[in-house]
């Protein structure tokens, strides 16, 4: 996966505002290919948080796509732009985060003034795709969107490399719902709820704990 576009994920704390991640979540990159493909499914509204067991109507499963550092030890690490300051004042996220337009944000009682650090465009990640019986002959889309507000592109393209990986145990313990999975503590990450990261992984370790 390549990125086309500034990748915007509100991950971790840093320098008065909001850093991405290192890495693109298996969660966000199953329900970009899912919006992509035609086949998404919004969930119930009555949820008041999300579990994502629409997730499971569907048998193909993303690995969390990774930098070529991790993936292979050698290589680039995601590489980030320069903290931007992210100014809400003039209604410039109207249909995200601010309000329309047509109110005089300048006449507001509080301002928003914070950093947020993308990841560069021309970054390369790494995932694993998995395949069930039923998504056997699934097309593999070209380009997907992903981050706030969906304005990150990614390219997607096949690789004949063998590479590790890094699995998500909340995806794998409650979501796909298998409580025994191998761990390793070669990498470890767990900043928020939803991504708990472990690794490194080989290609047949990931089969096996993907599989039925």
């Amino acid at each position: 996966m390549t990125t086309l576009s500034p990748v915007q994920y509100f991950y971790t704390a840093a320098l008065g505002g909001m850093r991405s991640s290192n890495f693109i979540g298996d969660i966000a990159l199953k329900y970009a290919f899912m919006r992509q493909l035609g086949i998404f499914e919004l969930p119930e509204m009555t949820k008041s948080k999300p579990t994502y067991e629409e997730l499971n109507n569907f048998e193909f499963w993303l690995t969390p796509a990774i930098s070529p550092m991790m993936a292979f030890g050698h290589g680039n690490e995601t590489a980030f732009m320069k903290s931007m300051i992210r100014n809400t004042m003039q209604g410039i996220d109207y249909n995200g985060s601010n309000v329309d337009p047509s109110f005089k944000t300048g006449q507001m009682m509080y301002k928003n003034f914070f950093f947020t650090q993308p990841i560069r465009p021309g970054n390369t990640f790494y995932s694993y795709l998995l395949l069930g019986d039923s998504c056997n002959n699934l097309k593999i889309p070209e380009a997907i969107r992903v981050g706030n507000n969906k304005t990150g592109i990614l390219k997607i393209e096949k690789t004949d490399k063998n590479f590790r990986a890094v699995i998500n145990l909340y995806t794998i313990m409650e979501i796909i719902g298998k409580k025994d999975v191998l761990r390793k503590n070669e990498y470890s990450s767990h900043l928020i709820l939803q991504y708990y990261l472990k690794g490194y992984y080989d290609e047949m370790e990931v089969m096996e704990i993907y599989g039925n």
